[in-house]
């Protein structure tokens, strides 16, 4: 009798750990908090039931008990619930969209981001594309919520008299759908904010928020997309606008600048208009020498009549062979050769002799310890003249090249195109004019290269192939990415008359 009663009564405590163990399991399987509390709930009930008259056993249990929160903690072990989604995070926030009160509102309250792009109206940008299906996902559970709170089309009927009505549930007449505007309903559900030129922060934020200049959608923008931009910078910059006037470059804004920068994406870029850079290319120096001088005399103009120069200005302008150019892009991290170009380098700049900003380290017929490296957008441009099929013939005539030169350090300089980004509102056209004007100081006149652009990048050309001494080069990809970029090669332009 004593051993039947002691064999039931272990296997009523071995069903009862079974339960108990199981419902642990199905607690812990659960994501979110309230899992994690019923296994906590049940593992001390668990404790308490079966170790009551056991202080040992309440002990290991205690100690297992710490040590599984533990590893939930540390993310290791089976009980670890790190990466499985839990249900706070399946929330998204509502999508803030803006169409007035750029600065006052979206800035100020909204964003406050120190940099914003402007997208083309239906771009395919990821960042764009995943903004827009969640505001459909949006709209559809809205759309689903209105209809679950109308009457369904099961309670339309039709009468003899052409009329149709509209009951509800009961059968009660509500109002007749002959006078609904239904066409111009179905309209507006078709048009979103991203039909139209749109502003994101540059940002990653848990609150998305977007501006939405309205009339530029994709018709207007293909009729006259310059006019779109000015809308947009009108609305962003108010009168304090930087965008370019279309027969000169624009005087420097002495207004308060907003604390923000506007950059093009790459989708307005590669759509519409590019940033554009300049390469002036010639046989010998001595036909670059006159627009050097022209550089250097306008950059002493404006330090004499107390003029701040621009930021990005250069430390000093000159000419270099395109061969020692090319071999400091073959040359690598070769440390020999590289210390052959730089000593070559260096030779043709201290040759020039409106070139007196250099370091004693770079004077020095010892130049082990000085490093020349050539910017992103010179690197590009000599990928593109070693592949052009018409520079290629062309190649044995042309020797040197205008380039600004930077000194970062005593024991550093980098070598650099004049160009840059183009504003919101300009074409590359007036985007180049202005950008080689703050960097190197060099005045190009606006008709002359009027006359020398097709109206791809805004100037009056009809074909689209640049002929005489101007051609103009697209990159496709820049380091696995899409360029924006177009690089204006031409001979040295004519001096502005002024």
């Amino acid at each position: 009798m004593l051993r039947t009663a002691t064999r039931r009564f272990r296997a009523a405590y071995i069903v009862h750990n079974t339960i108990m163990q199981g419902r642990g399991r199905a607690a812990r399987g659960r994501s979110g908090r309230g899992g994690r509390g019923r296994q906590q709930q049940h593992m001390s009930s668990t404790t308490s039931s079966s170790d009551m008259n056991n202080s040992n056993k309440g002990a290991d249990t205690n100690q297992y008990t710490r040590r599984t929160q533990q590893h939930k903690a540390s993310g290791r072990g089976h009980h670890s619930t790190r990466g499985i989604p839990s249900q706070h995070t399946n929330r998204q926030n509502p999508i803030n969209i803006e169409t007035t009160n750029f600065q006052s509102i979206f800035h100020n309250k909204l964003c406050r981001a120190a940099k914003y792009k402007v997208h083309a109206p239906q771009c395919s940008c990821p960042k764009v594309v995943k903004l827009r299906q969640r505001y459909k996902n949006t709209q559809n559970k809205v759309k689903a919520n209105n209809e679950t709170a109308t009457t369904t089309s099961d309670n339309i009927r039709e009468y003899s008299n052409d009329q149709i009505i509209q009951f509800d549930i009961e059968g009660n007449i509500t109002h007749q759908l002959s006078q609904l505007d239904i066409t111009s309903t179905s309209n507006n559900d078709n048009k979103t904010p991203f039909d139209n030129l749109i502003v994101l922060p540059d940002t990653k934020g848990a609150n998305p928020s977007i501006y939405s200049c309205t009339n530029t959608n994709l018709q207007s923008f293909q009729k006259d997309g310059i006019e779109c931009e000015q809308k947009l910078a009108l609305e962003i910059f108010g009168n304090t606008s930087t965008a370019t006037t279309t027969d000169k470059v624009a005087s420097t804004n002495k207004k308060k600048i907003p604390p923000f920068k506007v950059n093009c994406a790459i989708c307005l870029l590669t759509t519409h208009q590019r940033n554009g850079f300049v390469a002036i290319i010639s046989n010998s120096i001595n036909e670059l020498q006159s627009t050097i001088t022209s550089a250097r005399k306008s950059t002493l103009m404006k330090q004499s009549n107390g003029e701040k120069l621009h930021a990005d200005h250069a430390h000093f302008i000159c000419a270099i062979k395109l061969s020692s150019l090319y071999s400091l892009l073959s040359a690598g991290k070769t440390r020999s050769k590289n210390e052959m170009v730089t000593k070559d380098i260096l030779m043709q700049i201290r040759n020039d002799g409106g070139v007196d900003c250099l370091s004693s380290e770079m004077t020095n017929e010892s130049t082990s310890s000085v490093q020349i490296k050539m910017g992103h957008h010179l690197t590009s441009l000599l990928w593109l003249l070693q592949d052009d099929k018409q520079q290629k013939s062309s190649s044995n005539s042309v020797k040197y090249i205008m380039v600004m030169g930077y000194i970062d350090s005593p024991n550093a300089i980098e070598l650099d195109l004049p160009g840059g980004k183009r504003h919101l509102g300009e074409t590359t056209l007036q985007g180049v004019i202005r950008e080689v004007e703050e960097e190197c100081s060099l005045q190009i006149d606006y008709d002359w290269l009027d006359s020398h652009v097709s109206k791809r990048y805004g100037g009056s050309r009809d074909k689209k192939e640049d002929g005489g001494s101007i051609q103009v080069l697209e990159p496709r990809k820049v380091k696995g990415s899409v360029s924006g970029d177009a690089f204006f090669v031409m001979t040295p332009p004519p001096p502005v008359i002024k």
